[in-house]
């Protein structure tokens, strides 16, 4: 099964999701809500992934689609893609309430 992929602002998806806050770092990135990757934050998501509550932020090349740097290289894509992934995450948010369904969204 494919994911879907949603076609909404990021405020909205943060809406739609009802992200909750770092509590473990008040300084953290994504308004507060992103997740790292590693020590006690790591323990944390992996808790709430079992309970499908985790989105992970992934960054993937630039395509013919992407803006270009100053230096005329295509940016890269960001995704938030439900579940947890490994493979070029930048980070995890946490939902309030269990996912439902597979999803990716870029982030424009």
């Amino acid at each position: 099964m494919e994911n879907e992929i949603l076609d909404i602002t990021e405020d909205k998806f943060y809406d739609d999701f009802n992200l909750i806050d770092n509590h473990l770092d008040l300084n953290s990135g994504f308004s507060g809500k992103m997740f790292e990757t590693f020590g006690l934050e790591l323990s944390y998501v992996t808790e709430m992934a079992k309970l499908n509550r985790v989105i992970t932020i992934i960054e993937s090349d630039g395509d013919e689609d992407s803006e270009l740097d100053e230096d005329g290289d295509a940016r890269p894509n960001m995704y938030f893609v439900s579940g947890m992934h490994h493979v070029n995450r930048l980070g995890y948010l946490i939902s309030e309430n269990p996912i439902e369904y597979e999803f990716e969204c870029k982030i424009d």
